[in-house]
């Protein structure tokens, strides 16, 4: 085990990641609560990044046979993870430029919003088809890294959501803007020092890869024709959008429900993240006690009930237990990324690797895009015609349980074994087709 990658690894994770932290734990709360945008706008803006998820596709195909400066994908991951934190940094500033000046205001809200989601993409395909290379058939090495990477992740998240929730006790557009310019310089610089020489000049990718390279729609047939590969893209899709559709609405929830100020909201972050790093932590000794599919339907039914709580807390008006339910959601969706993520890591082939990466981030984004414009939409269809701040809410974390449900019932369909079985024999037809067009 390479500590140094780890390590690496780890910091380029935690820059990508901690630029999510203001903009959905804080600006969104700012925006909807505060400035009274739309929820379904807001949630549109934050799903940029999502409703761009297609690029991984098409960078990870790319970049498993065109190398640049000499790298597959360490070059890819400085220039996503730069685009990420600066992206992120301007939201803040764009979002008050719109409330002075819609117009002007939204389009740089566009512009700063579509470089972050970019950013995101980006980096993430790439580190991600750089561990599965590197990790190989070594399945212990892969999960220790995830469960070191996801670890420091929210351990990071948790730090950053209580500095954004100090430095905004006293809230004003300086605090703000302060706020965000210290997560912006945190984020270049882990980004910066962990992709240095991440990535040996050596380094290849297993170069059957020359299916996707030479003819893109071969690529992508590897994919549709494939079943099992189909059922987990839906999969994946169903509990994504299922356990983000709250993303936009919480911290909103908290400050027109329960009547919670910034700085309380902003703090949820951190409790959520507790919840989730009790079960990184444990997770790696639960997966091989239970397996990864039993923990992930735990995870799942975890986070059903904290979302039935939510609704409760709502409807009883009581801070106290929407905090310890936020906290039983991250116990759920931790257990549920552990192990999702470390599936989703053995569902790919060598020949293939930034390919399936990809389009399993397409199904992560594309969930979490879903997710978020749905719920704001139903959020704000939901108010306008019942003139209930209340009943929005409700409804959007009612569904999410029974997605949550239905995502248990599909995963019991899949397996990696039938779908390596189903990859190599759709890359083997796809190898013969360029062999005799």
């Amino acid at each position: 085990m390479n500590w140094r990658k780890v390590v690496q690894l780890t910091m380029v994770h935690v820059g990508v990641s901690v630029t999510v932290v203001p903009v959905t734990s804080t600006l969104n709360r700012v925006m909807i609560a505060d400035m009274h945008f739309s929820a379904f706008l807001v949630g549109l803006l934050i799903s940029l990044p999502y409703l761009l998820s297609p690029i991984q596709v098409a960078i990870g195909n790319w970049a498993d046979s065109h190398p640049l400066w000499g790298r597959f994908r360490s070059p890819w991951i400085l220039i996503g993870g730069l685009l990420a934190s600066f992206g992120s940094y301007f939201t803040a500033h764009a979002a008050f430029l719109m409330n002075t000046d819609f117009v002007p205001g939204l389009m740089a809200a566009i512009v700063a919003f579509t470089a972050w989601g970019l950013g995101v993409n980006i980096a993430s395909v790439s580190y991600l088809s750089l561990i599965s290379e590197i990790s190989g058939e070594n399945e212990g090495w892969r999960s220790r890294t995830i469960s070191i990477m996801w670890t420091v992740m929210i351990l990071s998240s948790i730090l950053v959501s209580i500095m954004l929730s100090r430095s905004l006790t006293d809230f004003s557009q300086e605090a703000l803007f302060t706020a965000f310019g210290a997560v912006w310089t945190l984020s270049t610089f882990l980004i910066l020092f962990g992709s240095a020489n991440i990535e040996g000049p050596n380094h290849s990718v297993t170069n059957g890869a020359d299916v996707q390279s030479a003819n893109p729609i071969l690529a992508y047939r590897l994919l549709v024709e494939n079943p099992s590969a189909r059922r987990f893209f839906f999969y994946l899709l169903l509990v994504l959008v299922s356990i983000h559709a709250q993303d936009v609405l919480l911290e909103p929830f908290g400050g027109q429900v329960l009547e919670m100020d910034v700085s309380q909201t902003s703090r949820l972050t951190a409790i959520w993240g507790i919840g989730v790093l009790v079960t990184l932590v444990s997770g790696i000794y639960v997966i091989r006690k239970l397996g990864k599919k039993s923990c992930a339907n735990i995870g799942a039914i975890l986070a059903a009930i904290a979302f039935g709580f939510i609704i409760f807390s709502g409807l009883v008006k009581t801070i106290p237990f929407f905090q310890w339910s936020i906290f039983l959601l991250g116990l759920g969706g931790g257990l549920m990324t552990i192990s999702n993520l470390s599936f989703m890591l053995e569902m790919t082939i060598p020949k293939a690797a930034g390919l399936y990466m990809g389009a399993w981030g397409v199904a992560n984004f594309s969930g979490q895009a879903l997710g978020t414009i749905a719920s704001g939409l139903i959020r704000d269809v939901t108010y306008q015609l019942s003139n209930n701040v209340t009943a929005g809410y409700v409804i959007v974390f009612g569904l999410e349980i029974v997605g949550l449900v239905g995502a248990v019932l599909l995963f019991r369909r899949i397996t990696v074994t039938r779908f390596r079985e189903d990859s190599a024999m759709r890359l083997d037809q796809m190898l013969a087709l360029l062999a005799n067009p």
